[in-house]
């Protein structure tokens, strides 16, 4: 978590500096100090972990740490405005750590101190511990039970929140609650390609986000997904329609797109239709083709007529629904799978309210739009962690 938030940041244009007390790091823009002195002192120093968290005994061992960590944090946070320490100073870990950072946010006032809370070495199942069975030294409880002065706090839950502001005895105004997140672009392998225009449209506010991977050709019948469109927009105002496929060179191709766009329009949608072969000087490759799978809620594919269908094998490899015309084909290759909509017979608005019915009731879509709207790391560093500095 520690590097996905300091990669974020020096996408948004920070100069970030991290120190750790085990790791490494290759990313060039990501000045990075390994200290041993910050790792948990069962590591380096067994015995003094001992006397210090079993022994109760707090003596010049403890302060010649704590003193080497202080020049540390002297050394190579002088020149720093914003600090945020990740889990280090509500842990048993390296209690030498803590005194010396007290001190040292003593000296440095001016400077902006954030401490994320993952956990509290006294918080176990939302409940605080027995303090008074499991504290071993006067100055453990001191600093781990007294909130840090100037410092503001950041938990990863409501949940935790609760525990914490009760331990530490904090307002709850004091105590900020930014939940944890993904980097989507590399966890679900989304191409940069499509990444560049999922960010440029918004793409991952969209819903429903309908993908539609058809050459433009008259067949594909994709003016019948635009009147789709149309309707589903009165309900869905962010609502999106990609589709993936080129233009054929024949003349009456070209009339066909150029009838799409007038009609696109006409019915003011140009903002919700998204035509990639604007985009990109070739035709999708199959990885890309993926990605858009995994980002969508939906797939149209009502084919005036087809041989055959490979969307209807990659939607369900994909474990996106999938609404297509009713052809006897598709009957073959998607059996009771899917969802068959008769465009001969079917208005658009019917078909809209068929297509609104399955994604408002359907629990997979559904948290599928609240984790790409709610999960996306950078999103949230960028609307809750940014302001506080």
């Amino acid at each position: 978590m520690l590097r996905e938030h300091a990669i974020v940041f020096t996408e948004l244009g920070y100069e970030v500096t991290v120190l750790t007390g085990s790791g490494e790091e290759k990313n060039p823009k990501i000045k990075f100090f390994v200290l041993p002195e910050f790792q948990s002192v069962l590591n380096f120093n067994p015995s003094l972990q001992k006397k210090i968290l079993e022994d109760g005994k707090i003596d010049e061992d403890f302060y010649q740490l704590a003193k080497i960590i202080e020049d540390h944090l002297e050394q190579y946070l002088k020149n720093q405005e914003i600090i945020i320490v990740h889990n280090m100073l509500t842990i048993v870990r390296n209690l030498p750590f803590v005194y010396a950072f007290r001190n040292f946010i003593k000296k440095h006032p001016e400077k902006k101190y954030i401490t994320w809370v993952h956990d509290h070495s006294y918080i176990h199942e939302q409940k605080i511990k027995d303090l008074d069975r499991i504290i071993n030294s006067k100055l453990e409880r001191e600093l781990l039970t007294n909130p840090l002065a100037g410092v503001t706090y950041v938990t990863i839950s409501e949940v935790f929140k609760k525990a914490l502001i009760q331990l530490l005895r904090l307002q709850a105004d004091k105590v900020s609650v930014i939940l944890n997140g993904i980097n989507l672009k590399r966890f679900l392998e989304i191409d940069k390609v499509i990444w560049n225009i999922v960010e440029k449209y918004k793409l991952l506010n969209a819903f429903p986000l309908i993908l539609q991977p058809v050459n433009l050709l008259g067949r594909k019948n994709i003016e019948y997904s635009i009147d789709i469109l149309n309707q589903l927009r009165k309900d869905f105002p962010l609502v999106r329609l990609i589709i993936t496929g080129n233009p054929s060179r024949h003349r009456s191709t070209e009339e066909y797109l150029k009838n799409l766009k007038n009609k696109i329009k006409s019915l003011n949608l140009d903002s919700c239709v998204i035509f990639f072969h604007e985009f990109l000087s070739q035709s999708l490759d199959e990885s890309a083709l993926h990605d858009l799978y995994v980002l969508s809620d939906v797939v149209f594919y009502f084919s005036k007529s087809e041989n055959f269908g490979l969307p209807l094998l990659e939607a369900e490899l994909s474990k996106i629904p999938i609404f297509v015309s009713n052809l006897e084909v598709f009957h073959e290759i998607g059996k009771d799978y899917i969802m068959y909509i008769d465009y001969k017979t079917t208005s658009a608005a019917s078909a809209a309210e068929m297509i609104k019915s399955y994604i408002t009731t359907s629990k997979l879509t559904q948290g599928h739009y609240f984790a790409r709207t709610n999960s996306d790391l950078k999103t949230i560093l960028t609307q809750k962690l940014i302001p506080l500095f």
